[in-house]
């Protein structure tokens, strides 16, 4: 496994700056499984005096000799806390001036009243030290009833709040070395940004490879993880996982949701909310209309989207041992897949290019946009001026551009309450591109991709 800490710099500055302010400070910092959050929290306490407890899925006994095991060598072989309240008594009493963190805090729960409990110690007494608590968790559903909630046990106590997110295309050039900016978007497509399941990668095999003997094969640590994550934070995974197969497969409305999973309106809502709580979705309404009603439903992490799009479906096979056979059968419908992560990968390419100042206008919005039939890929709303970009995931010559640029052009003019539009294409290679930029249009490609990627690894 290629083990790597990779971008996470504002995370980073984020703590460093509350440690050296030398305030007590609660720190949530929450993520899905996989995320990089335990590695985060290593990085951040290398070189600074702390305690790091791990919060196994077990019930109070297992914790408490878990939590012992941390400080026995401060006291005896063998040392036991008699329970939760005598851990935090020598937490106020021990580290008022270190850094605590409390890893999968949530499983605390498992523990009669713990969450009260370390809600007590904090307000009496590490509230009142140079303490630095971090809790960090992976169970939305649980760190919502206890944390995040207006009623819930830690709620207005925190002094900042970490959403660990997985790492985005740009983020990969640092991770992989070896492969092409085509071969990377690849990887990005069916591995994800996570973290755990980056690590998989082989940077010696080809990317088609990699697919097959670490997600497609039955054998691989991933071939059932999406299975699994869902089973952790759900009893009844099934119903959850055909409305994410049913997205997967371009249902992205409620009602063709609803009707592909055999679900009345109301229900299919229940479900899709768990899910958006759960991060696995989110719901995307046009960028002129943030407020709208209808919205359309995708799957976030494109790990996910290939899993249902490509393993769940060919399951059978993959049992019998046909990853090859079920790869050759994907390949093309993979190229599809593909293209739509890298209508989000522009997304992700001009916000990021939005925050460094090099485009012609200072975007406040950015994102998808419809308008009955007409689809753009990009638009950035400033006031009455706008950005429209149109992504292809293809090899687009100067005459080829001029033709999408003249298509989006009709399109762009009904983008309401917008006088002046800038036009732009974005593609795996765009050919003559400083002679379409000289004409007052937008061209990038993976070349200027791979370029941006550097300049973020040098802020």
């Amino acid at each position: 496994m290629n083990l790597q800490f990779i971008d996470r710099r504002y995370e980073m500055h984020a703590l460093e700056d509350l440690l050296a302010k030398g305030k007590a400070s609660l720190v949530l910092l929450y993520g899905r499984r996989r995320v990089g959050k335990t590695r985060l929290i290593q990085e951040f306490m290398k070189n600074k005096r702390g305690l790091y407890f791990y919060v196994p899925n077990a019930e109070e006994k297992t914790i408490l000799a878990e939590f012992s095991r941390v400080v026995e060598g401060e006291f005896f072989k063998g040392f036991r806390f008699a329970g939760f309240s005598s851990l935090m008594e020598y937490l106020a009493e021990k580290c008022a001036n270190d850094v605590i963190a409390i890893d999968e805090f949530q499983r605390l729960t498992n523990i009669n009243g713990a969450i009260l409990i370390l809600q007590r110690y904090w307000d009496e007494k590490l509230s009142k030290s140079r303490c630095l608590l971090i809790l960090s968790g992976s169970s939305f559903g649980t760190i919502r009833r206890v944390a995040l909630s207006g009623d819930a046990p830690l709620y207005g106590r925190r002094t900042l709040t970490l959403k660990v997110e997985p790492l985005k295309y740009l983020d990969l050039f640092e991770w992989f070395r070896k492969y092409s900016p085509e071969e990377i978007m690849a990887i990005y497509g069916s591995f994800g940004g996570t973290p755990a399941y980056l690590e998989h990668v082989d940077e010696n095999l080809s990317v088609e490879d990699n697919i097959i003997e670490k997600i497609l094969s039955k054998r691989s640590p991933l071939h059932d993880e999406p299975e699994i994550l869902l089973m952790e934070e759900i009893r009844a995974p099934q119903r959850y996982m055909d409305i994410m197969s049913a997205i997967s497969q371009g249902k992205n409305t409620i009602s063709e949701i609803a009707n592909a999973v055999g679900l009345n309106r109301e229900n299919t809502t229940t479900y899709l909310k768990t899910l958006e709580i759960l991060d696995l979705i989110e719901r995307v309404t046009s960028v002129t209309e943030p407020e709208a009603r209808r919205g359309l439903y995708k799957i976030k992490d494109p790990f996910f989207k290939f899993w249902f799009s490509f393993v769940r479906p060919n399951k059978r096979q993959l049992e019998l041992g046909l990853e090859r056979n079920v790869w050759r059968s994907i390949k093309e419908d993979f190229k599809t897949h593909l293209g739509h992560v890298f209508e989000d990968v522009c997304i992700e390419v001009l916000t990021e290019m939005v925050r460094k100042n090099l485009l012609p206008i200072k975007v406040s919005k950015i994102g998808r946009w419809w308008w009955k039939e007409t689809e753009i890929d990009v638009v950035g709303l400033e006031n009455s001026r706008a950005l429209a970009i149109e992504a292809k995931w293809s090899e687009v010559s100067y005459q080829e551009a001029k033709k999408i640029l003249s298509q989006l052009s009709t399109k762009a003019r009904q983008i309401r309450n917008v006088e002046e539009c800038i036009l732009g294409v974005m593609a795996k290679r765009v050919g003559e591109k400083e002679r379409i930029r000289s004409e007052g249009f937008i061209a990038l490609d993976l070349q200027d991709i791979a370029k941006l990627s550097v300049q973020c690894r040098n802020i």
